[in-house]
Order: C-alpha cells, then sequence, then structure tokens
C-alpha cells in the first residue's frame, strides 16, 4: 500500500511540474503580440502600391492593329477609340477643353504608339499620329486626316487628307481639293513620313 502511495504521489508531482513547464509568463504573450504587430507592420509595407492614374488609363485603351488606312466610317464614328479625360489631355499636348479620342497602336521601336482623333464639332474630326516614351509623354504627332474650308485663289473648296500606314509606319498622306464649282475633286499632294531614332516624324522622299 505504502509503495501505492508513493507512486500516485509521485505522478502528481510529476504531472504539477509538466504543467508549471508549459504555462506561459506575462513576458511570453508580450513577445507573441510584439510578433504579431511586426507582421502587420510588414504586410502593410509590402502590400502591391495602387497602379499609376496615368497608366492605368494608357493601359485600359484599346489596341487597334496596322496596317491601317483611311475610311470615312472610321473618321465618321471613331471605332474603338475611347474618349480622354480632360486631365490627361496635357499628355497630347492639348488644353482641358478639347475633346479628344484615343486608341493604342503596337508599339514601334522604344515608342508608345496612338492615335488620336480631336473632335472639331459633331460631325468633323482631325487624327494624329502620335510617338510617346516610355513614360507616355508625347514626342512627337503628325496630322494624318483633316477636311477642312480653303480659299485658293478667291475661291472656296474643301481640302482633304487622306492617309496610309504600314506595319513599319510608314505614313503616307495625300491631300486631295475640290473647289465649289468642280463636280469632283483632284489630287493635289503626296508626302511620305517615318520615324527617327528620336521618336520624331521625319519627310522622306517618295519613291516612284
Amino acid at each position: 500500500m505504502k509503495k501505492i502511495g508513493y507512486i500516485v504521489v509521485l505522478l502528481g508531482a510529476l504531472l504539477l511540474t509538466f504543467s508549471c513547464g508549459n504555462r506561459k509568463r506575462p513576458e511570453d504573450y508580450a513577445g507573441m503580440i510584439d510578433s504579431i504587430r511586426k507582421a502587420e507592420m510588414e504586410k502593410e509595407l509590402f502590400k502591391p502600391v495602387a497602379s499609376d492614374p496615368v497608366l492605368a488609363f494608357f493601359d485600359s485603351l484599346s489596341m487597334k492593329s496596322v496596317p491601317m488606312k483611311y475610311s470615312p466610317e472610321f473618321v465618321e464614328y471613331l471605332p474603338q477609340m475611347m474618349k480622354v479625360p480632360a486631365v490627361y489631355n496635357t499628355r497630347f499636348d492639348y488644353e482641358s477643353n478639347v475633346e479628344l479620342y484615343a486608341v493604342k497602336l503596337p508599339s514601334y521601336q522604344d515608342y508608345h504608339m496612338m492615335l488620336v482623333g480631336e473632335k472639331l464639332d459633331s460631325t468633323n474630326v482631325s487624327l494624329y499620329l502620335c510617338t510617346m516614351n516610355r513614360d507616355y509623354v508625347l514626342v512627337d504627332r503628325l496630322c494624318i486626316y483633316e477636311q477642312k474650308i480653303e480659299d485658293r485663289n478667291g475661291s472656296l473648296g474643301l481640302m482633304r487628307q487622306e492617309y496610309y500606314i504600314t506595319s513599319n509606319y510608314e505614313v503616307t498622306l495625300v491631300s486631295y481639293f475640290r473647289g465649289e464649282d468642280d463636280e469632283t475633286e483632284s489630287e493635289e499632294t503626296a508626302c511620305r513620313y517615318i520615324i527617327n531614332k528620336e521618336g520624331n516624324f521625319e519627310e522622306v522622299i517618295i519613291e516612284l
């Protein structure tokens, strides 16, 4: 009986010792809290940064393929082109009160390419081909389509410029004029542009 009593006491002592050995002290809890706080701070520190609104806008634009050429339907309806928020007009070197539309084109060398439409009124638009650097800052722009009334030697007429753009961004522009007394329009001039290393449009000789 004494032996059994001794074993019971010994087991009780061992259990008490085990329990005391695993009990958390106040400083242990403080360390755990510090670890949790540190983890939360690191989580905030490495949280993904919100997208740059300028990059977000340009990323949201649709992509139009090249080659492309003038069509009455395109200049009338501007399919795929998105209205540019006034705050971004300066990116294309325009005042905020101008109504602009834009669509992305495939990049060329190190430049972003954009097609920008300037809405002159409810039915008339001018189109510009734009080169922009990696930060979407305008480098150069070229008017590729427009039509307007011109005075030629005291006679009014309609001048219209059409475009053709190859996949290598060789841009051919052809101007037409129709006087108020003319039955048909006549071709006036043709010119060609390429994009140089600086991202500017450079006129070249048209090879026949």
